[in-house]
């Protein structure tokens, strides 16, 4: 009888538990079902055989005319054309009745019914159909096993489209009994069948063959839910890893809306600037690869209103009569000329911001529309968690891009690196030749600034004589020490030698001294004292001369390191000054800034428009921007001699300020990680640059850089009167002195006619917590 396999059951076909339902049915409060119950069973108690029931289908489908009247009760008429319905015998994968929506599927599909009907019973023909033991172990014995699975089916529809449906098996009119030889299944035999699930063997000892009868018949029930298996495969796809999984989300989406060549692509909004997708594999609908769109003239005023303004889902289900609407404009351009007929604009936030625009076009008109744009309700989610996770890999790729590129770049310029990074990435995505260019501002303005460790140089000389010096003497003594016990002629040669140093030491030190009485202790001293240091021999003197010693250079390090210690200080605390002002200089207008720590600290400020991502430069900036130069340099100093007695080594400080008339172009040079001026003369403010801190006031010998002074160096009468008009600012504000000069320079190699104003520094200035500004400096007046 087309079973699906031999077992335990005895399968007997029958409507006797139908007919104890409809008996109870007779005395029903309902009229309609009084009447259905009466003629059920009259038909029943006519044909008794239905009711004791037969063990073939051939003797039960003898009676077919009987039958399709009873189960017209259980398959409605009016809605046997929507449900997929079908009643099968027991324990069985054929069936005897079923909806006409059953038929047309049957009919249609390419698979084998009864060969899916099995497989909601078994995995494979190989494995054991569980559903029926569980039945007997859960509603006869009151086990609780769960043999569940999901009931799912997936049918071909003739035309190529698989389609998902969920059955439920309806055994209300079904029921199992034990026979003569049914074994009793005690908790100890249901924990060896549970041990053994897969074990055919040990149910078929315990399920003897026909130990149990299975009587009655089942109803299926199937549910199309290919739209919700679609969904689930368009989720599971969002979440691989990937760039090929494109084309399945792709294939997903077209599957969720029918449409086989639904075309799907997407643009970047970054402000108001609309740009190529980052994704490989996902192109751009309605822009072409060389527009150059903002969200304003890319469509319509209500489109830009409903996109990027309000931030909901457009659609346009007839592209032909929008463009004649609006006059053509570039969308609808943009959509025809790829014969595309109807679109949807989907806008996609990530923590509050409009990042991207998914675009979902079709080649006919209405195929997309405001109805089935509904079943974007239902990913949504998904899209959204997706699209944040492709942000953040995106930004990361961009950082990754920059690190190996380039180097930890300044927040002010940062946009422009993402720009030629995302370029780079998108030419790469292409296939076109990736490389990441050079990065160029052009007419900007540069201030310098330096505050500088006066004399320094020979206070290193000093503090390395000092240590050397030192280290003669030690040394001297702990060889006298050793004469004491052993008048060695070698020792007294050493005596000799350290004697020679320790003179020309004292009568002129420069770099071949130094290194001479390093080799002199490498190569004479140490060998001996570490000898001796191993020896039996007793030398008090030369142990501690050893331990003296730097670990690292194998030196005395003394007065160096008080040096080195002290000049670290300084920068550090100069440092942290300026990185703190540079916080609140960056409001005035953002701008380049970079410092770098030598005998104190340097500064480089470039400001401009092609500097600023957002914002319009105006030459009041530069203004604001010299006044906070002067204020924090001022400021920086009068810190400084404040901290001082904080020191190891009391060092004095000098600033300097130089003024660069005119624009400059900067450009990032990729091989060195870091900007410079670009081009010949702009060549010469970095040659100024390095020459000004060493220079001298003309006819003198007098250094411009002194303690306790601000100088600004300059070469035009206009930068003067500006400055002077600064300077009589500070004064009244008590950060200036009565003293502001103005000197004129030595010719610099590659410049002259420089000049300087020199103005004392207030070493009591209250510090004001706002910056200072033009504003300011005009009310002063």
């Amino acid at each position: 009888m087309g079973q699906l396999g031999t077992g335990p059951f005895k399968p007997i076909i029958s409507f006797r538990f139908l007919k104890e339902r409809y008996t109870t049915l007779l005395h029903s409060e309902n009229v309609m079902e009084q009447m259905q119950a009466k003629f059920v069973l009259e038909i029943l108690e006519a044909n008794p055989v239905l009711i004791s029931g037969t063990s073939t289908p051939e003797g039960f489908n003898a009676y077919t005319k009987e039958i399709d009247q009873i189960m017209s009760f259980l398959f409605p008429s009016v809605l046997t054309d929507n449900e997929i319905k079908a009643a099968v015998y027991p324990y069985s994968n054929q069936s005897f009745y079923i909806s006409n929506r059953f038929k047309q599927i049957n009919a249609n599909t390419t698979s084998d019914t009864s060969e899916v009907f099995q497989k909601l019973f078994k995995d494979s023909d190989e494995s054991i159909n569980l559903m029926t033991y569980a039945i007997i172990l859960n509603e006869y014995y009151g086990f609780n096993v769960d043999f569940g699975r999901p009931k799912h089916l997936n049918l071909d529809d003739g035309s190529g489209n698989l389609k998902s449906y969920r059955v439920t098996f309806n055994a209300d009119f079904m029921e199992m009994y034990p026979n003569e030889n049914a074994i009793e299944i005690t908790p100890d035999i249901l924990d060896e069948l549970l041990t053994n699930a897969h074990d055919l063997n040990v149910w078929n000892h315990y399920f003897p063959e026909n130990s149990w009868t299975i009587e009655g018949f089942g109803i299926l029930n199937m549910i199309d839910v290919t739209l919700d298996h679609q969904i689930d495969e368009f989720k599971s796809h969002l979440i691989q890893p990937g760039k090929e999984v494109f084309q399945n989300i792709i294939q997903d989406l077209r599957k969720i809306f029918g449409i086989h060549d639904l075309q799907v692509g997407s643009y970047k909004v970054d402000g108001n600037k609309l740009s190529l997708p980052f994704e490989k594999g996902l192109g751009t609908l309605s822009i072409n690869k060389n527009d150059t769109l903002s969200c304003n003239n890319y469509a319509c005023k209500h489109i830009y209103k409903q996109l990027f303004k309000d931030h909901v889902p457009t659609v346009i289900s007839n592209v032909e009569r929008y463009y004649k609407k609006n006059n053509g404009n570039k969308l609808s351009k943009t959509l025809l000329a790829k014969n595309l007929k109807s679109v949807i604009l989907l806008p996609v936030k990530i923590d509050g911001d409009l990042k991207f625009i998914i675009e979902l076009a079709a080649y006919k008109v209405n195929q997309l529309n405001a109805i089935n744009m509904v079943k974007l309700d239902t990913i949504m989610p998904f899209i959204m968690s997706y699209s944040r996770r492709s942000i953040t890999e995106y930004e990361n790729e961009i950082s990754a891009v920059i690190q190996n590129e380039c180097t930890s770049i300044h927040p002010a310029v940062q946009w422009r690196f993402v720009e030629e990074a995302s370029a780079y990435i998108q030419n790469r995505n292409l296939g076109k030749s990736a490389n990441f260019k050079e990065i160029v501002f052009e007419n900007v303005q540069p201030l310098y600034g330096q505050i500088d460790v006066v004399g320094s140089s020979e206070a290193r000389n000093h503090a390395i004589k000092s240590d050397l010096n030192q280290a003669l003497e030690d040394a001297k003594l702990a060889l006298q020490e050793l004469l004491q016990n052993d008048r060695m002629p070698f020792y007294e040669q050493l005596i000799y030698l350290i004697d020679k140093h320790v003179f020309e030491l004292k009568a002129e030190f420069h770099s071949s001294t130094e290194q001479e009485i390093h080799l002199f202790f490498d190569k004479k001293i140490l060998p001996l004292f570490r000898h001796l240091d191993k020896s039996e021999q007793e030398t008090p003197a030369v142990n501690a001369f050893l331990k003296a010693l730097d670990p690292e250079s194998h030196s005395l390090y003394v007065a160096r390191k008080n040096y080195d210690d002290t000049l670290n200080l300084i920068n550090t605390k100069l440092g942290n000054f300026l990185d703190k002002k540079q916080e609140q200089a960056q409001t005035i207008f953002p701008h380049y800034f970079e410092k770098f720590k030598t005998d104190g600290i340097e500064h480089n400020m470039y400001v401009g428009q092609s500097i600023a991502e957002h914002g319009n430069y105006h030459p009041s900036v530069l203004y604001n921007l010299r006044l906070w130069q002067l204020q924090v340099m001022c400021e920086m100093e009068a810190m400084y001699y404040e901290q001082q007695k904080e020191l190891l080594v009391s060092l004095d400080v000098a600033s300097l300020i130089l003024v660069y008339e005119g624009p400059l172009t900067i450009r990032y040079r990729i091989d060195e990680k870091h900007f410079d001026v670009d081009g010949a003369y702009n060549v010469r403010y970095e040659m100024i640059k390095k020459r000004i801190d060493k220079a001298f006031i003309k006819g003198t010998n007098e250094r411009l850089t002194q303690p306790h002074k601000l100088c600004v160096v300059y070469a035009s009468n206009e930068i003067e009167q500006e400055y002077l008009n600064y300077f009589e600012f500070l004064q009244s504000k008590n950060y200036i002195g009565n003293t502001v000069e103005i000197v004129e320079l030595e010719e610099l190699q590659g410049a002259s006619g420089i000049k300087a104003i020199r103005a004392e520094i207030n070493q009591n200035l209250q510090r004001e917590e706002t910056l200072f500004s033009i504003a300011d400096l005009e009310r002063s007046h």
